[in-house]
């Protein structure tokens, strides 16, 4: 134990003497286990969100009682005969949306507050209790980060509501999300709900319960298991790219602390002789070794997993627009402390430093050669196999795996194929730069490893978001074709009629739509209007226009989605169910449906109409004659219709609205992109600063030998520009190489939809610019500090 306690303190000593390994060791695994855990607690969360009720209760929620699909509330009666029929485990929930006179939306939720007398509260609302009156049923319970957004402030806490006289108190508390709390009575009189509610939460059902519940509910209301809702079904394939990127950020971290692990291995080789001729026996020092990594592990997994807090509490509200948005989620997250993401981070850290420890091993170095060209042809037989086989998520993932891996064998191997010719330069100055980079080359191997895939990674997203824009912009071009929409809460045919003899109105359209499932899946039912020509705008994947023929003998088009995910054909009937009714319909063609997750067919008006679905009328669309003016028409609007000016939207404003939507998908993707890329920048500035450190000496000789500040940093940025311009140079075909997988793999096969390729020469150019010049100037600094300190010196001498 002695032995061991002794190379303990050496190692410290050393790792003293040189902090910049230190930092470079800790902060590696620290980022990555951060973004691992930020993703996993999210994901977490979102598989947890029904162990807390709405009413914030710590109780799992089993079964929700819902609406019969394509209505919005239930009769607060069934609540009242669940309670006389000995359910006192149901709660009531009532959703909805006030407008505040300062055009903010304050989401609504009211619960039965009296759960609050007999269960306990949330810590942040008993904690607000302590310090007040407690909860008044006239007061709405605000989160704290939602203050911003609203505008409120703590010196009058009161709504001012837009048509409504109501004034209802507030008070801004911690951690309950986007939906603001109150009673369910207060809730039902500022939402003129009328006793209704959204739905019922039930609370630890039995198995022998769902009959007795189903037979109350009869036809008024489904009942639906918690784990069970159109998002789970949805998001999987967002919540898989979203940890499929994390895991790329964690191997970018990784290489960080593996590029430390291998300097700090070279500085204490002789350290590590010395001990063994000293006497210290091979299972001491393999002791000790494994001390230090599991300190490291626990000590990177604590900071991770604080830093991974940090992150997804950043990024919940972003999360929650998207996921509320685009995939139909129905309770927002919530961001708590979890001890398993530590307990993640702790394996995955000691199970990488075991890896990196184990590739340090002579005979790997030994055949290195061997092991080279297998790797290289295992990984090239992979990439053949999986762009030809590829069919599920986990398949495309695999292939940017492989092209990732082809890229970092290779890469290296011909840089230091480029250093292997003879030295061409006569100038002695010039001969010393090209033997140190061959030696810089040695130690920075793991750094530009880390920022050739971070760099590529980049790249290829910046690619697949570019493209999507783009393909976006098109597809709104022509699908959002209108002058003018109007959004309808309830559905007047005689106002749709009046507006179809106004002179300067070319076209009235209809957007009406009904949900339900084809095949258990979420869909939707949708109608432009009844004749052919209503439905110019949409874009069919065949290239052919719209015609009478798509809608005969119970034609309907379906989107894309439908047939590259699901595996529908052309001629396929399906039945659109929706609670118990049916919808059958031969699938005519497949159109474009950018944006949308789930399945969509589209059918005639009349034919909707005369369904036994329930179906609901969302806006009209206003195609203007030539010459019209948009400004005169929408004053007419709001002057003799008396429409709502919130109501009325020009198409510009309607394109920019959905743009903002569907760019939301990828906001986080953006976001946690820009962090890897800031992982790999800082894994070759303290890469370069750390070995800068470790070069004074010979700069120093060189300095002594006559060679002057100037030409210290000209060798440096030289070769530092050398260096990473020739990473960037091969970060450029992987990037291009990961987003054509993207694009014909990924996109496809996770969400359905066929992205174009669109290349954006400028920002990938940019983006190389800014990381050479970043790199420059970490190789920079050291070298001005170091010439800085030999000039004082001379000048005391």
């Amino acid at each position: 134990m002695a032995e061991v306690s002794l190379i303990l303190r050496t190692h410290i000593a050393y790792f003293r003497r040189h902090p910049w390994l230190l930092v470079l060791f800790i902060a590696g695994l620290s980022l990555g286990s951060a973004l691992l855990t930020a993703i996993a607690g999210l994901n977490q969360e979102a598989k947890n969100r029904h162990h807390h009720s709405s009413a914030l209760i710590d109780a799992a929620v089993s079964h929700i009682i819902k609406p019969p699909i394509g209505q919005e509330f239930i009769s607060g009666q069934l609540w009242l005969t669940l309670r006389s029929q000995g359910f006192i485990n149901a709660q009531p929930v009532l959703r909805g949306k006030l407008k505040l006179a300062s055009g903010k939306t304050v989401y609504l939720q009211g619960i039965d507050s009296l759960m609050w007398l007999t269960h306990p509260a949330p810590s942040t609302t008993q904690h607000r209790q302590k310090s007040s009156t407690g909860m008044a049923f006239d007061s709405i319970l605000i989160d704290r980060k939602q203050s911003k957004k609203l505008a409120l402030t703590t010196v009058q806490p009161t709504l001012k509501l837009a048509n409504n006289e109501a004034t209802p108190h507030y008070r801004l508390i911690d951690n309950i999300g986007i939906w603001s709390i109150t009673d369910i009575a207060y809730a039902d009189k500022l939402l003129n709900a009328q006793g209704q509610l959204s739905f019922i939460e039930m609370i630890g059902l039995t198995p022998e319960q769902i009959p007795q519940i189903e037979a109350i509910l009869a036809n008024k209301a489904r009942l639906v298991a918690a784990q069970e809702q159109n998002f789970d079904a949805l998001s999987e394939a967002f919540f898989f790219n979203l940890g499929a990127l994390a895991l790329l950020g964690y191997i970018v971290a990784a290489f960080l602390s593996f590029n430390a692990i291998k300097l700090s291995i070279a500085g204490r080789k002789k350290l590590l002789e010395q001990f063994a001729i000293l006497g210290c026996t091979p299972h001491a020092i393999g002791t000790a070794i494994a001390i230090e990594f599991i300190l490291m592990s626990l000590v990177t997994a604590l900071f991770g997993s604080i830093a991974g807090f940090v992150i997804a509490n950043a990024l919940v509200f972003d999360v929650n627009r998207t996921l509320m948005g685009l995939y139909q989620l129905e309770q927002a997250l919530t961001i708590r402390w979890q001890w398993h993401t530590f307990l993640l981070g702790f394996v995955v850290n000691l199970g990488t430093l075991a890896f990196m420890l184990l590739t340090q091993k002579n005979p790997l170095k030994a055949n290195s050669n061997v092991v080279f060209y297998g790797s290289v042809a295992a990984v090239l037989a992979a990439i053949v196999y999986f762009y030809n086989q590829a069919l599920s998520e986990l398949d495309a993932l695999l292939l940017c795996v492989f092209i990732l891996g082809l890229f970092v064998l290779v890469t290296p191997r011909c840089l230091q194929g480029l250093l292997s010719v003879r030295n061409p330069f006569k100038q002695p100055l010039w001969q010393w730069l090209y033997a140190d980079s061959k030696l810089q080359l040695q130690e920075l191997r793991i750094a530009i490893v880390a920022i050739l895939v971070a760099l590529g990674s980049a790249i290829g997203m910046q690619i697949m978001v570019k493209s999507f824009s783009n393909t976006l912009n098109a597809h709104l071009e022509k699908q959002l074709s209108a002058d003018v929409y109007i959004h309808v809460d309830t559905f007047d045919p005689a106002l749709r009629a009046r507006l179809s003899t106004e002179p300067q109105i070319k076209q009235v359209g209809i957007y009406m739509a009904s949900a339900g499932y084809l095949n258990k899946v979420p869909a939707r039912l949708a109608s432009f209007g009844q004749s052919h020509q209503s439905f110019a705008h949409i874009n069919l994947t065949s290239g052919e226009a719209i015609n009478a023929a798509h809608f005969a003998n119970q034609g309907c088009i379906a989107n894309e989605q439908a047939a590259i995910k699901y595996g529908y054909k052309l001629g396929d009937t399906v039945t659109f169910l929706q609670n118990q009714q049916g919808f059958a319909c031969r699938i005519s063609a497949f159109a474009y449906d950018y944006g949308n997750t789930a399945l969509g067919l589209i059918t005639q008006e009349q034919r909707l109409k005369t369904s036994s679905l329930h179906w609901q009328v969302f806006g009209l669309s206003l195609t203007l004659n030539e010459g019209a003016s948009v400004e005169a028409l929408t004053e007419q609007l709001i002057n003799d219709y008396h429409i709502d000016s919130s109501f009325i939207t020009e198409n510009k404003r309607f394109k920019a609205i959905a743009n903002q939507l569907f760019n939301d998908t990828f906001q986080v993707t953006k976001i946690l992109n820009g962090f890897i890329l800031a992982i790999a920048l800082v894994s070759l500035c303290i890469s370069l600063l750390s070995l800068s450190a470790q070069h004074g000496k010979q700069l120093i000789v060189l300095h002594n030998l006559g060679v002057d500040a100037r030409q210290l940093h000209t060798l440096k940025l030289v070769q530092t520009s050398i260096l990473v311009g020739f990473t960037c140079l091969f970060a450029i075909p992987l990037g291009f190489a990961l987003g054509v997988a993207l694009l014909k793999f990924v996109m496809p096969i996770a969400f359905g939809w066929t992205i174009h390729l669109t290349l954006d020469w400028p920002a990938l150019l940019t983006t190389c610019a800014l990381l050479l010049l970043a790199a420059v100037l970490c190789a920079y600094l050291p070298v001005k500090k170091l010439t800085r300190h030999l000039h004082a010196k001379g000048n005391e001498s």
